[in-house]
């Protein structure tokens, strides 16, 4: 068989050549000195994997950092600094911890201004949440108003006592009608006032817990504010029994413009910033205050075709419509939602 590899044996990669003449190879030559200089990159530094560590923009771009957030050795991946976090403050010790309850908070204002039909919608559903309660109260505290009218109006005891007898059923009426009687009538609408304050204490604390309780209604926060108040409606009440139309007037329009006031002495404020603070609420929402008046004078008179029995629902129901308006407009947080109404109601 004939070489064809021209006489090299091709497992022989010095082709015959003596062994002694070979070059010695160094297995580790080591790095060239002096270092020869590398080529310029214009991405700058790179990676272990060689990728640049700057891809994007300019080659000589170098955002601004804090001192805190430089890296210290640039072109490493995975070795950076972070600013230290502030230390989070520990409780006390011995006080419950409590997670955040989804939904509880309520920013006011942030559901837009509230109407009339979720006032209506509320209230009557804070009525049902605890209606023996408002019912057994409103009851007792009606017929505890009737007998401060009579204890207070004795030409109208004198009146039912000889009803048979028109000549004292006529004198009964001319002794109603002195200025001793018309004072001593109004001192009793004050004490009236005062009972029917339990009720607008009770709805102020359904307005932060929904349900209430018996002592909800004993809560009366200013109660010398209430005073005051009481007087001022006695005032209302002599005024329109002395001039029978333009003192009817008179009161339909402070008894309009003060609705706010008892809600507003009930949650602490002063007997003077009430006053002008529950103005200031009425004439800031005249038409809702409007419709909320005639509603509840119109329920009041269809009451009457239930000798008055309907009052103990009608009563504290339009109370808790109130109260829960006043909250809203003063930017209060309301216990609660209102059925049909997406607003998300708390705080408080």
């Amino acid at each position: 068989m004939s070489n064809t590899y021209g006489g090299w044996n091709p497992q022989d990669p010095y082709r015959g050549q003596n062994p002694e003449s070979r070059p010695e190879q160094d297995p580790d030559p080591g790095p060239a000195w002096p270092p020869q200089p590398q080529p310029f990159d214009p991405y700058g530094p790179r990676d272990p994997y060689g990728r640049p560590a700057n891809p994007y923009g300019r080659p000589d771009y170098q955002p601004q950092q804090q001192p805190e957030q430089r890296d210290g050795q640039p072109g490493v991946w995975g070795q950076f600094q972070t600013r230290p976090q502030a230390p989070q403050p520990q409780a006390a010790p011995g006080v419950p911890q409590y997670s955040p309850v989804s939904g509880a908070e309520h920013r006011p204002g942030a559901d837009g201004p509230p109407t009339i039909g979720g006032a209506w919608r509320w209230g009557w559903g804070a009525f049902g949440a605890s209606w023996g309660v408002w019912v057994l109260m409103s009851l007792l505290l009606g017929l505890a108003q009737l007998a401060v009218v009579l204890m207070f109006s004795p030409a109208t005891v004198d009146g039912i006592r000889f009803a048979t007898d028109p000549a004292a059923v006529d004198a009964a009426q001319a002794a109603g009608q002195t200025l001793e009687a018309r004072g001593l009538a109004a001192a009793g609408t004050a004490v009236c006032f005062l009972l029917q304050a339990l009720l607008y204490a009770g709805a102020i604390a359904a307005t932060r817990t929904r349900k209430v309780r018996f002592r909800d209604f004993f809560v009366l926060r200013g109660f010398g504010g209430l005073v005051g108040y009481a007087v001022i409606t006695g005032a209302l009440g002599f005024a329109g029994s002395v001039v029978p139309v333009f003192g009817w007037l008179v009161q339909l329009v402070f008894t309009l413009l003060l609705l706010p006031v008892p809600f507003l002495l009930l949650k602490g404020e002063g007997f003077g910033k009430a006053l002008g603070g529950g103005i200031g609420l009425v004439l800031s929402h005249l038409g809702t205050a409007l419709a909320v008046f005639g509603i509840f004078a119109g329920l009041a008179l269809a009451s009457l075709f239930t000798c008055g029995i309907g009052l103990v629902v009608v009563a504290p129901a339009m109370l808790l419509v109130g109260a829960y308006l006043v909250q809203r407009w003063t930017g209060e947080t309301v216990q609660g939602r209102p059925s049909g109404n997406n607003s998300a109601i708390a705080h408080a």
